[in-house]
C-alpha cells in the first residue's frame, strides 16, 4: 500500500523504478550538457580562449551523446514492459523533449564553433567602443540563465517521483525562468542593432542566430515542463 500512496509510482513495480531511476539519470545528463554550454560560453566570450573553446565543444558533444544513449535506454525500458501502455505514451514524450534540450545546447555550440571569428570582431568592437560589451556580457547571461532553467527542469522530473505538487511548482518555475530569457534576449537583440555600425552585417546575422539559439535551449525546457503536469496527472492516485 505504502507505494500506492506515492504521487507518481502508483505502481511501484521493479521495472516502474528502474525506468525512472534511467529518467532521473537522463535529466542530470541534459542538465550537464547544458551546464558545459555555460562554461563554454564563459570560455569564448569572457576569457576568449578558441583553443579551450573548442575542447569544451567536444566534451559538450560527448555528454550529448551520453544523454542520448540514456534517453534510449529509458525508451527501451519502456517497451519492455515498465509501466501500463496508457502511461508509456507521455513517458516517452517527455524523454524525447528533455533529449531535445541537450540537442538545442549542443545546436547552439556548433553556431559559435563554426563563427570562432565572431570572438575576434567583438573584441576589435570593443576597442572602438566599450559600451559593446554589453554583447559579450548578455550571451554569457543567457547561458547562465538557460543553465538555471534546466536545472529547474531536472528537478521537475524528479521530483515527479515523490512529489507532484513539488514538480508542479518548479514546472511552473521553468516557466517564469523562461520569460525571464525571452526579457533577456529581446533586451540583446537591442544592444545588438544599437551596436551594429561597430559590425559588418555578416557578423550581425551571426551574433543574431547565436543569441536565439541560446534562447532556443531555455525555450525547449519550457516546452519539456509542459508535460510535467500531463504525465503527473495520469499517476495521480
Amino acid at each position: 500500500m505504502e507505494a500506492l500512496l506515492i504521487g507518481f509510482l502508483p505502481i511501484g513495480g521493479k521495472k516502474e523504478k528502474a525506468a525512472f531511476e534511467l529518467l532521473r539519470h537522463n535529466a542530470e545528463e541534459v542538465l550537464n550538457v547544458v551546464k558545459k554550454f555555460e562554461e563554454l560560453i564563459i570560455v569564448e566570450f569572457s576569457e576568449q580562449d578558441t583553443v579551450k573553446g573548442e575542447a569544451l565543444g567536444r566534451k559538450l558533444s560527448e555528454l550529448e551523446t551520453s544523454a542520448d544513449k540514456g534517453r534510449r535506454k529509458f525508451s527501451a525500458a519502456l517497451q519492455d514492459g515498465a509501466f501500463l501502455p496508457a502511461f508509456r505514451g507521455n513517458l516517452a514524450r517527455l524523454a524525447e523533449k528533455l533529449d531535445d534540450v541537450a540537442d538545442n545546447a549542443e545546436e547552439a555550440m556548433r553556431a559559435i564553433m563554426f563563427r570562432e571569428k565572431i570572438v575576434h570582431i567583438l573584441a576589435r568592437a570593443e576597442k572602438k567602443k566599450k559600451s559593446a560589451k554589453v554583447i559579450r556580457e548578455g550571451l554569457i547571461k543567457m547561458a547562465a540563465l538557460a543553465t538555471k532553467t534546466v536545472e529547474a527542469l531536472k528537478n521537475a522530473v524528479i521530483a515527479t517521483t515523490s512529489d507532484i505538487d513539488a514538480a508542479n511548482q518548479k514546472a511552473s518555475e521553468v516557466e517564469e525562468l523562461e520569460h525571464e530569457s525571452d526579457i533577456l534576449e529581446q533586451g540583446l537583440i537591442t544592444d545588438l542593432y544599437d551596436n551594429e555600425k561597430l559590425l559588418d552585417p555578416i557578423s550581425v546575422a551571426q551574433l543574431k542566430e547565436i543569441i536565439y539559439k541560446i534562447g532556443d535551449i531555455s525555450d525547449q525546457a519550457e516546452d519539456t515542463s509542459d508535460m510535467i503536469p500531463i504525465v503527473g496527472y495520469a499517476f495521480r492516485p
